[in-house]
C-alpha cells in the first residue's frame, strides 16, 4: 500500500487538470471523457482519506480501496502516455486543424490509431470509475463515518524540525541494569569467554541496554578490544567476519571465503576483548561461525547478543538477562525528555494525568513511547489535543495488535497521507539496511510521493519529509553520519510498514522465490541476493502493473532478461551494485521510467534507445569502471533533474548536455575530450543555460577554453566542486578545489 488513495488522487487530478485544459487533449479526441473522469473523481474525493483508515476493519471497504487503486493506477499510466505522445504533437508544430498530416515524428495512421486506443482505455477508465461511484458496499459507510469524524489538524511538512539527539537513558531500570550487568562482565574469571544474552520483545529496549553496557567507562578500561556488530536476519558469514576484524582494528586483506576469515579473526583477537552481536535470530551464528575462532583467540573475552528468542540465547548457553518493560514512571519521564523543552514545566504539570495514560497505553516499550512522542511534539500542548491520541481508534488494530503496538500504528495514521507514502516505501530496504537521504529522495520523486508547493524545489520538499520522519522517530540517524545523511529503520517499524504494503508490494530475502497472489497485482519489488541473472516472475510480467524493480546486495547479477520491456509501468529501476554489464535495448519500451541507478555495475555503454525515456527524472553512472563514453541520445532526456557520473572514466560528454534544462544535480560534468575525434566534447558554455542547478562538480577543468563566465548565470548554485589535473601530474590523481 504505498500508494496512499487521497495523496495519489489530489497529485492526479492536479496533473489531470493541467492536460484536459491544454490543447494536446483537444488533438488526441479525449478531453471529454477525460473530464467525466474528473467529475466521476470529484464526486468520492472527499471519502478517500477515511477509507484508508477503515479499509482495515471492513473487508467491503477493503475491497472497494483496492479496486479503486487499480483504476488509479491505470489511469496514471494513460495520461503519461497521452503526454509523452502528446509532447510528439507539439513539437510537430502542426495546427490542430490539420488532422492528418505527415507528422516527422508521429506518422497520420500512428496518431489515428493512438487516439482510438487511448479512447478506448478511457471509456474503460469511465466505467470502471462508474461502478465504483455507484458501489453501495462501501460509500454508505464512508459517508456516515466521514460525517463523524472531526479533521485533525496536520503538520506542514515543509516545517523544519531538529533532529533529537539526547540520550534514551531514562530512569532507574536501565541504569540499574546496567551497572549489575557491568559488574559481572568485568569480574576477572578463569573462563576463556562467557555469553551474556539481552532478551525481550520487539522496542523493549535491548539495543538501548546493550549500547549503555557498550559505552561504560569500566568496560572501555576492561576490553581494550570491544566490538559492535549488528547482526539481523538475513546475515552474511563472511560479511560478519569482516566487520568484527574491522571493529578490533585488523586487517583481512584480500580474505573473501570463511575458511580464510576464521583465523584471521583468532589472530586478531590477541587482547582482552568484548563482542556485542545485536539482534540475533538464529543460534547458527554463534554454532556454526563464531564459536570457532573465538575459542582460538589468543585473549580471553565476553560476548554479548541481543534476541527476541529466550530459548535461542538458552541453546547458545547465555547468561540470560530478560528486559523489563519500562515502568510508568520512567516511560513518563521518557515522554517528556522528547516532547517538552526544560522551561515548559508548567505544561508537563499540566499534561502529566492524562500523558501518564497514553504511557501506559504503550505498553512500557521505548519504541513505541518514543514514537507516540513523534506525534505530541506536533500536537499544541493543550488536554483536548492530547485526548484525541488517547481516544483514537488506531490504538485497537485488531490485525495488528498481536505482533504491533497500536503506538505505533497511531504514529502511523498520525502522517499526512504525503509522508505515509514516503514511510511506507522505506521497508522496501533490506532489514537494518543504511539508508541514504539522497537515494530516498529520488526514490520518493520517481513515484510523484513529493507534493508540488508554489517554485519550491521538489527536492526540498523530499527532503523536509526526511527531516520530518526522523523527527517524529519512525526513521532513526545513523550515529556516524555527521550530517543526518543516513538512517535506518527500527525492525518493528518496518514490520509495520510490510504490514501495510503487503497488498501491493513485497520483499524477496536471498534467494528466496517471489510467491505472488493472482488476486492481488504487485507493484514494486524489491529482491535481495539474486543470482547470475535477474529473472522477474512470469505472473509479474503477465500482470504488467511493476512500478519498482530494486536490486539489493547481488554482486553476482551480470544478466538482466531482454522481456524487461515488458514492464512497461515501471517508474524506478535500480540495479545498484550488480554485475551487470549490459542493458537490453528493451530499456528504451519503459516510457514512464523516473529513475534509472546503475551505481557501481560494470555496463560498458548504454543503448542509444536510452533517449525514448522522456520522463526519466534521475540516471546515476557513478562508480562504472568499465563505462568510457555515453550515447548521443542522452541529450534528448529533457525531463532529468540529476546526473550523476563521479568515479566513471569517461572522456568525454556529448554535446549537448546545455539541453537538459531541468537539471538541478549534475555530478561529474568532463570538459572537452580526451583528443581523440576533434571537438567532440563540451566546454564550459555548456553550462550556460542549465540554470536551474544546485550541485555542480565539473572534472577535468584544466581542458577550459572558457572562463568562470560561463557559470554566471548559474544563480541558485549550493555546492560547487572543481576537478584537474595539474600539467606535470600526467595521469596522477588530480587536483580538486
Amino acid at each position: 500500500m504505498a500508494m496512499i488513495l487521497d495523496a495519489f488522487v489530489q497529485r492526479y487530478m492536479t496533473k489531470l487538470a493541467d492536460f484536459v485544459e491544454g490543447e494536446v487533449s483537444i488533438m488526441l479526441k479525449v478531453k471529454d471523457e477525460l473530464q467525466k473522469l474528473q467529475r466521476r473523481l470529484e464526486r468520492i474525493r472527499g471519502f478517500l482519506e477515511h477509507a484508508e483508515r477503515k479499509r482495515h476493519e471492513d473487508p467491503n471497504i477493503s475491497n472497494w480501496v483496492r479496486e479503486l487503486k487499480d483504476i488509479m493506477y491505470d489511469a496514471d499510466d494513460i495520461i503519461d502516455l497521452c503526454i509523452i505522445e502528446g509532447g510528439k504533437l507539439s513539437e510537430s508544430h502542426q495546427s490542430i486543424y490539420v488532422v492528418c498530416h505527415p507528422f516527422p515524428l508521429f506518422s497520420c495512421f500512428s496518431y489515428m490509431k493512438f487516439c482510438h486506443e487511448i479512447g478506448i482505455r478511457i471509456i474503460d477508465l469511465n466505467n470502471r470509475l462508474k461502478e465504483i461511484v455507484e458501489d453501495r458496499s462501501a460509500l454508505p459507510k464512508l459517508e456516515e463515518y466521514t460525517n463523524q469524524v472531526v479533521q485533525v489538524s496536520r503538520v506542514n511538512p515543509r516545517q523544519t524540525f531538529p533532529i533529537e539527539v539526547n540520550s534514551d537513558i531514562i530512569g532507574t531500570q536501565i541504569e540499574g541494569a546496567t551497572q549489575g550487568l557491568v559488574d559481572s562482565l568485568v569480574k576477572e574469571d578463569k573462563q576463556k569467554y562467557w555469553i551474556l544474552g539481552i532478551v525481550g520483545m520487539g522496542g523493549i529496549g535491548k539495543t538501548t541496554l546493550a549500547s549503555n553496557i557498550y559505552n561504560d567507562e569500566r568496560i572501555k578500561e576492561s576490553f581494550p578490544i570491544r566490538v559492535w556488530v549488528c547482526v539481523s536476519k538475513d546475515f552474511s558469514e563472511t560479511k560478519l567476519l569482516k566487520e568484527i576484524i574491522r571493529g578490533a582494528n585488523g586487517n583481512y586483506g584480500q580474505a573473501e571465503t570463511k575458511a580464510e576469515l576464521i583465523p584471521n579473526l583468532s589472530s586478531v583477537l590477541s587482547r582482552r576483548f568484548i563482542i556485542v552481536l545485536d539482534d540475533i535470530w538464529e543460534a547458527k551464528v554463534w554454532e556454526d561461525l563464531l564459536r570457532y575462532p573465538l575459542e582460538g583467540a589468543a585473549a580471553s573475552g565476553r560476548i554479548v547478543m541481543t534476541t527476541r528468542d529466550v530459548n535461542m540465547a538458552k541453546n547458545m548457553s547465555a547468561l540470560v538477562h530478560h528486559v523489563d518493560q519500562m515502568n510508568t514512571d520512567d516511560g513518563w519521564a521518557l515522554l517528556c525528555k522528547k516532547v517538552f523543552r526544560d522551561d515548559e514545566k508548567e505544561e508537563i504539570l499540566n499534561l502529566k494525568k492524562i500523558g501518564i495514560k497514553i504511557v501506559e497505553k504503550c505498553d512500557g516499550l521505548p519504541l513505541a513511547i518514543k514514537a507516540l512522542a513523534g506525534i505530541l511534539r506536533s500536537k499544541q500542548r493543550s488536554r483536548i489535543e492530547w485526548n484525541k491520541v488517547l481516544t483514537s481508534d488506531s490504538w485497537s488494530m485488531s490485525q495488528l495488535q498481536t505482533e504491533l503496538p497500536g503506538a505505533l500504528f497511531l504514529s502511523y495514521e498520525d502522517l499526512s497521507s504525503d509522508l505515509k507514502q514516503c514511510f511506507l516505501y522505506c521497508s522496501l530496504y533490506p532489514e537494518d539496511h543504511l539508508m541514504n537521504r539522497e537515494d530516498l529522495i529520488r526514490f520518493w520523486l520517481a513515484e510523484g510521493f513529493v507534493k508540488p508547493q508554489g517554485d519550491a524545489l521538489l527536492e526540498d520538499l523530499a527532503e523536509h519529509y526526511y527531516k520530518e520522519l526522523n523527527w517524529r522517530n519512525l526513521l532513526q540517524p545513523y550515529p556516524r553520519s555527521l550530517d543526518d545523511s543516513q538512517c535506518k529503520m527500527h525492525d518493528l517499524l518496518r514490520s509495520l510498514a510490510l504490514f501495510l504494503i503487503g497488498d501491493e508490494s513485497t520483499f524477496v530475502g536471498d534467494e528466496k522465490t517471489c510467491k505472488t497472489n493472482p488476486l492481488i497485482k504487485l507493484r514494486r519489488l524489491s529482491i535481495s541476493n539474486m543470482g547470475e541473472k535477474l529473472e522477474i516472475p512470469d505472473a509479474v510480467k503477465k500482470q504488467k502493473c511493476l512500478r519498482t524493480l530494486i536490486a539489493w546486495n547481488s554482486p553476482r547479477t551480470k544478466i538482466i532478461e531482454h522481456e524487461l520491456g515488458r514492464l512497461g509501468q515501471l517508474r524506478v529501476l535500480d540495479l545498484t551494485g550488480t554485475g551487470l554489464e549490459s542493458l537490453p535495448d528493451s530499456i528504451g519500451n519503459l516510457l514512464h521510467l523516473r529513475h534509472l541507478d546503475l551505481d557501481r555495475t560494470n555496463v560498458k555503454n548504454l543503448p542509444e534507445r536510452i533517449g525514448r525515456l522522456q520522463n526519466l527524472q534521475t540516471l546515476n553512472l557513478s562508480g562504472c569502471k568499465s563505462l568510457h563514453s555515453l550515447p548521443k541520445a542522452v541529450t534528448c532526456l529533457r525531463n532529468l533533474r540529476c546526473l550523476r557520473l563521479p568515479g566513471t572514466p569517461l572522456s568525454h560528454l556529448p554535446k549537448g548536455i546545455g539541453k537538459l534544462r531541468n537539471l538541478v544535480y549534475l555530478e561529474g560534468f568532463v570538459v572537452g575530450d580526451d583528443g581523440g575525434e576533434e571537438d567532440q566534447g563540451c566546454d564550459l558554455e555548456e553550462l550556460q543555460s542549465l540554470y536551474q542547478l544546485r550541485v555542480l562538480e565539473i572534472d577535468r577543468l584544466e581542458r577550459s577554453r572558457a572562463g568562470a563566465s560561463a557559470l554566471s548565470n548559474i544563480c541558485f548554485l549550493r555546492k560547487l566542486l572543481l576537478r584537474w589535473v595539474p600539467p606535470e601530474a600526467g595521469n596522477n590523481q588530480p587536483g580538486s578545489g
